[in-house]
């Protein structure tokens, strides 16, 4: 066990992110300026900082880069893992704040592997699949629609 380092939760939204470091909980906002303000602050421990969070539908992609800029370990973990730890502990509640709380003593108990960062080709490739697959969806929703129309009225 490696006690020599801080675990630090982040609930990731759209909009915020909320920090819980041991006793002390922020928010900070999910941009650059936040990203910014929360890399200064946990730069204030003597001791290295891991950063925890889930994988919040790519609105946690700019906080890895920060993280990875600065050179702070940063682990991506599951959501599920981290529900089933919090009903273990008898955290029933769901709200930001309890969630970056259970995100720290989660690292802090699990002690989880660094994610390692993606190559730029990497990201790529990510952001491309996930465009893809969006508009695969799209296409079998319109053949849907299509489908229901009734092909006596319209004729090409």
């Amino acid at each position: 066990m490696n006690s020599a380092v801080v675990y630090v939760g982040v609930d990731v939204a759209k909009a915020h992110l909320d920090v819980a470091w041991a006793e002390r909980s922020r928010r900070f906002a999910n941009g650059k300026n936040g990203w910014g303000a929360l890399i200064k602050w946990i730069k204030q421990s003597a001791l290295p900082v891991h950063l925890i969070c889930e994988a919040s539908g790519g609105y946690e992609r700019g906080l890895l880069d920060a993280a990875e800029q600065n050179g702070i370990k940063l682990s991506l973990v599951q959501a599920n893992r981290v529900r089933q730890y919090a009903r273990a502990a008898g955290i029933l509640a769901k709200t930001d704040k309890v969630d970056a709380r259970v995100l720290c003593a989660f690292g802090s108990a699990m002690q989880p592997e660094p994610t390692l960062p993606l190559s730029v080709q990497q990201k790529q490739l990510r952001e491309l699949e996930t465009q893809r697959r969006h508009l695969s969806r799209m296409l079998v929703a319109e053949q849907n629609r299509l489908a229901q129309l009734n092909e006596k009225n319209y004729s090409a």
